[in-house]
């Protein structure tokens, strides 16, 4: 472990690679004096503002105390700002943000200069036969087109630059039906957008923002995606111009979605992904995407349009569009049709009078759980010649039918749940054997601590997951059949039949309709997943089980007992400004190249202290990133971040009596850290910043990780970078007071340079 000493507040030098135009630099030289200042620390002056403190000290105004002025390690923070609707990820080092002259003090642009400002709108452009004839717009005579606005919802999304949840704006409605009515020749009011831009040459600070175009209501259009493009420029009203003969339903007859060869499957839910990027130029929208070339990444979300040297948005992966199939309580003679799926082909400048565009989709078809059905994947190669003529049908037939293997119906089956409490406390009032950590006595001093509980199982979980795969059929039988191929999912399966239990009723075993596979087949193997809480000293776990077409009962999983994981938390030799009390100490799940798939959550687990500083954290086995953190409002800066190996079989962890605990002897130590000021000026005073510690890990020898690098830590659904980079224990942000500053503080590694 590295541990912080009193040399970590001696001088830092200045480097001579500064990465800030004249009036940054002069400020960064300024600040890097401040290394030099030396504070009288005992007893620590308590304060309400820097007016309060002596040279070389401010006032951390969460603790009320004054503590040294040292320049932040900007190189290892990254800032998720929220104003309003709009939000900004910055780096420390981005251009954005630079120091106050003379102060560790950081300062960040205004968002005015951030945030590009956009006014958006939607219109169409179709063929007609005539002008004026119906088009209440701009029509053309010589080109025999109609441009006129249409209304439409319109969302912005971006893939976030500092690995967390995905940038996106609400949806705003282009209306060309307002009410009151527009007088003639008015044009519908303008949807304003405001979207971050940054200054940095870094590729992740370019991800494509898009932009959907959906119809506002059910009609003969599909959703329509563009890039901004980037950069922008000066233009800031955009115009989002489809075509009409762009605009295409994909149908399906009468048994278009069936069991091979048999029923017709009502009720099924079908979603057209596009498998292509694309990248038509069409797609970009206020200028050109970032120049590139065969050696050349475009950055994420665009990719690279060859013939034109520059990026155009991917569309790999974007819902097209989706429909359901038709029951027979719809309409008995149409089962398994289903009405036009609408999408956008993007088939501007491309003429396909007499020879096919071809549009690859991934097709996904969720089927009704009472059929016993897999849930399945599809590649379809979609033919899409032009409309013959303006006002022709622009509807296509399904190229091939989308066929399902023949299963049997679902049957019901009955399971238990059950586990042996576990022991985790023995003390004045007796022995605690418990189904979770809820059961310890309350922390609490004026809190009389509750008696040990007494349980004699333990049934509870948070979800129980049943899965079975389909495996990729015989693609010649499926091809004779006139079906579409089928893709492949991660897993190589070419879908699944997943059915999930929340929660039982009392006193009765749980139940769940699983299907006993394909007609032909005795049985079909199930992997059952069992997910338990945080807290539960249970740990989440997976089996397999062989179901056939008799089976009614499963018989009860036995829950196995989790990794008891103790230790403590303290403050650092010679560390002043810190406090254990209600410390928290937090663990998050790291990738092992040895598990086979991804293993059940929870992922990120937290314990506070006893008022011994002491901690308990029931965890899966796993190898985890831990740290510890003093709590919200207590001095002191979270712990240097360490590797534990909980695996089974680790040499730190013992099994006594069927329970595995590791005790790590230890401890995890808080100290000083360093007080970072950040100044908004310029924001709305409601903004609220989440800081994220980006890198001090860099300067832990021993510490072999990436933390932001999406690949690092288990995250579930969608890839995040860890989130134990958080440098608070709480997913709350930290306001602005109302000097428009905040603070926090941070570890003391990381440089407080850029270059």
């Amino acid at each position: 472990m590295h541990t912080r000493s009193t040399l970590a507040r001696r001088p830092k030098q200045v480097g001579s690679a500064l990465c800030w135009a004249a009036s940054w630099l002069l400020a960064a030289l300024a600040g890097a004096q401040l290394g030099c200042s030396t504070v009288d620390r005992d007893p620590t002056a308590e304060c309400q503002d820097d007016a309060d403190c002596g040279t070389g000290a401010v006032c951390s105004v969460e603790q009320g105390i004054c503590v040294p002025e040292e320049l932040p390690p900007r190189a290892a923070l990254g800032f998720d700002i929220r104003e309003g609707d709009a939000r900004i990820e910055l780096l420390g080092c981005d251009p954005e943000v630079g120091t106050e002259l003379g102060s560790s003090e950081l300062r960040i642009l205004d968002s005015a200069s951030i945030l590009d400002k956009m006014s958006l709108s939607a219109t169409l452009t179709r063929a007609v036969s005539a002008c004026p004839g119906d088009c209440t717009g701009e029509c053309d005579e010589d080109a025999l087109t109609c441009i006129e606005p249409v209304s439409a919802n319109l969302d912005l999304s971006a893939s976030s630059r500092l690995g967390l949840t995905p940038l996106a704006s609400s949806s705003e409605l282009y209306d060309t039906n307002p009410d009151p009515p527009l007088s003639e020749g008015e044009l519908p009011t303008p949807v304003d957008l405001d979207w971050p831009r940054y200054q940095s040459a870094a590729l992740e600070a370019h991800a494509v923002a898009l932009l959907e175009v959906a119809p506002a209501e059910s009609g003969s259009r599909g959703s329509m995606y563009r890039a901004i493009a980037d950069p922008l420029g000066d233009e800031v009203e955009l115009d989002a111009l489809a075509e009409q003969r762009c605009h295409r339903g994909i149908i399906g007859d009468q048994g278009a979605v069936q069991v091979i060869g048999g029923d017709p499957v009502g009720g099924a839910t079908i979603e057209f992904v596009h498998e292509e990027a694309i990248a038509s130029l069409s797609t970009v929208l206020g200028g050109s995407g970032p120049a590139c070339d065969a050696e050349t990444e475009c950055p994420t979300g665009w990719a690279c349009n060859l013939g034109a040297g520059s990026c155009a948005l991917d569309l790999e992966g974007v819902t097209a569009g989706s429909t359901t199939s038709i029951t027979a309580e719809e309409d008995p003679d149409a089962v398994g049709g289903f009405a036009p799926a609408w999408l956008y082909t993007y088939c501007e400048g491309i003429d396909a009078s007499e020879e096919a565009l071809n549009r690859q989709f991934l097709v996904r078809v969720t089927t009704p759980a009472d059929t016993g059905l897999p849930n399945a994947v599809f590649s379809l190669d979609q033919p899409f010649f032009d409309p013959g003529s303006p006002g022709a049908d622009r509807r296509v037939p399904i190229d091939k039918l989308l066929c399902l293997p023949d299963w049997r119906s679902p049957q019901t089956v009955t399971f238990e749940i059950t586990g042996d409490p576990v022991e985790l406390l023995t003390n004045d009032l007796g022995v605690y054997s418990c189904c979770s950590t809820d059961c310890l006595p309350a922390e609490e001093s004026d809190v009389d601590p509750t008696p040990p509980p007494s349980i004699s199982s333990c049934e509870a979980f948070t979800q129980v997951r049943f899965e079975t795969p389909w495996e990729p059929p015989d693609q010649f039988e499926w091809a004779l059949a006139g079906c579409t191929p089928t893709a492949t999912n991660s897993d190589g399966s070419a879908g699944r039949y997943v059915r999930e239990v929340n929660e039982c009723p009392a006193d009765e075993p749980c139940s769940v309709s699983l299907t006993p596979g394909h007609v032909d087949a005795e049985s079909i193997a199930y992997t059952v997943t069992i997910e338990q809480p945080q807290g539960s000293v249970f740990r989440s776990s997976s089996q397999t089980i062989q179901l056939d077409a008799e089976t009614a009962d499963l018989g009860t999983f036995e829950l196995q007992p989790r990794v008891l994981l103790r230790g403590r938390i303290v403050c650092a030799d010679g560390s002043v400004d810190c406090s254990v009390t209600n410390a928290v100490f937090a663990a998050e799940r790291l990738r092992d190249e040895d598990e086979d798939g991804d293993p059940p959550g929870p992922y990120y687990y937290q314990s506070r202290v006893d008022e011994n500083g002491q901690f308990l954290m029931p965890v899966d086995p796993g190898l985890y990133v831990v740290t510890a953190y003093s709590a919200v409002g207590q001095p002191g800066g979270p712990a240097p971040f360490e590797i534990l190996d909980l695996r089974e079989g680790s040499a730190i962890v013992e099994t006594t009596d069927g329970v595995p605990t590791a005790t790590i002897a230890k401890a995890f130590e808080l100290d000083d850290g360093v007080l970072v000021r950040v100044l908004l000026r310029d924001f709305d005073a409601s903004t609220t910043v989440t800081p994220l510690d980006r890198g001090s890990w860099m300067e832990q020898s021993d510490f072999a990780y990436d933390l932001n690098d999406p690949d690092t830590c288990y995250s579930g659904e969608g890839k995040r970078g860890c989130l134990i980079r958080r440098l608070r224990p709480s997913d709350a942000p930290f306001p602005l007071l109302l000097s428009k500053l905040f603070q926090f503080t941070t570890r003391s590694r990381g440089s407080d340079q850029c270059g």
